[in-house]
């Protein structure tokens, strides 16, 4: 699992910052994003709490938020730190944070080829990134998916239908 911020690097929506996380059992990685207000310990650790399991190995850049997150959040089974202002993989350790900044370019990508985003429909558009992530499939069968998803939503009541 790989949690980052966007932080301070190209361009950025005004007083918009996404927090990410990622976890890497699948190939391409596949997220969690969510716009939030503040970057700090009482906003993320929930995010962080919900995203992971018990026993997660969490690695992440060096943001003092995410310091002593083993101790604070019970998911957490260790957590290693790349410091980037050394290195971008750790060279003891392997630690890196590759997927999560993988990810931040497909959602910049995209995000450009749109012409940028409004700020309210940021989260809007993040929901259908991971969404693409996680059910989205081949681009054939994206449909398929999402008509699959569907009957566990809504139930019909009306026997016509």
């Amino acid at each position: 699992m790989y949690a980052s911020f966007q932080y301070n690097r190209g361009r950025r929506a005004r007083d918009a910052w996404v927090f990410g996380i990622v976890t890497t059992e699948f190939s391409p990685a596949r997220g969690y994003f969510q716009v939030v207000e503040r970057r700090d310990i009482a906003t993320l650790d929930p995010i962080i709490s919900k995203c992971i399991r018990p026993g997660t190995e969490v690695c992440t850049d060096d943001w003092a938020a995410y310091r002593g997150m083993a101790r604070r959040i019970n998911n957490v089974a260790a957590h290693r730190i790349v410091v980037h202002a050394r290195h971008f993989v750790d060279p003891v350790t392997g630690v890196h944070t590759q997927e999560i900044e993988s990810c931040w370019n497909g959602l910049k990508l995209e995000q450009k080829a749109r012409r940028g985003i409004r700020k309210k429909d940021l989260q809007s558009y993040l929901d259908e990134q991971m969404w693409r992530q996680w059910r989205g499939g081949h681009h054939r069968q994206i449909m398929q998916n999402f008509l699959a998803i569907l009957p566990p939503q809504y139930v019909v009541t009306d026997a016509a239908l």
